[in-house]
């Protein structure tokens, strides 16, 4: 099972403090970044989901949103990783991670 926890901050003054301490807490508690403001991390049980969500609720900031559900590994397995063609940097240099000079 997944959790995985989606941000959005406001420009609200103290916003930032408040929400670069709760990434540190999500970090703490063992999330990973997987996307720019979107956190996941693997849990063996829905019980564990729901405590490891209520302890993060406490710490939730005063502004902005954040969104927490849970996927099973059938679900998460489902997903697609979708992106448009290759770049222009891919598309001269090709797909080669390292280039020789």
């Amino acid at each position: 099972m997944r959790v995985i926890i989606m941000l959005r901050p406001t420009n609200e003054r103290g916003t930032k403090t408040a929400y670069t301490k709760f990434r540190k807490r999500l970090a703490s508690e063992g999330f990973t970044l997987l996307q720019p403001e979107v956190f996941i991390r693997a849990v063996t049980r829905k019980r564990t989901a729901t405590r490891l969500i209520d302890r993060i609720s406490e710490e939730v900031p005063n502004t902005g949103a954040i969104w927490a559900f849970t996927l099973t590994e059938k679900q998460y397995a489902e997903s697609r990783y979708l992106c448009g063609g290759p770049g222009y940097q891919e598309q001269m240099v090709g797909s080669k991670t390292q280039v020789v000079l």
